[in-house]
């Protein structure tokens, strides 16, 4: 016999969504006021060691990267946004444009 889970009561994909917020906001309750300390990566690049050690004050490294490229914003070393760096009064900004 075959359940067309779309018409099934006992699946309701909404219901299901909503209480998974719910629950997300109920456990974002306990932890929420937890500072975290994220880095944002510009770009990458790849070096020999001997080039690495030979860096001097002056030098300049090209990234990988275009400066059009979005830059990633890390948490503990794993990309959470994606976004574009931008001026916010005398400091650095990132506009969002992805969330992971």
């Amino acid at each position: 016999m075959k359940t067309n889970l779309a018409k099934d009561p006992a699946f309701d994909a909404d219901a299901d969504a909503a209480s998974r917020t719910a629950t997300l906001s109920r456990d974002i309750g306990l932890i929420g006021h937890v500072q975290v300390a994220m880095t944002a990566q510009v770009g990458t690049v790849t070096m020999s060691v001997e080039k690495l050690f030979s860096l001097a004050a002056g030098d300049v490294v090209k990234m990988n990267e275009l400066l059009e490229a979005p830059l990633t914003l890390m948490l503990d070393g794993k990309p959470v946004a994606r976004g574009e760096l931008l001026a916010v009064d005398d400091h650095f900004g990132v506009r969002i444009i992805e969330v992971a």
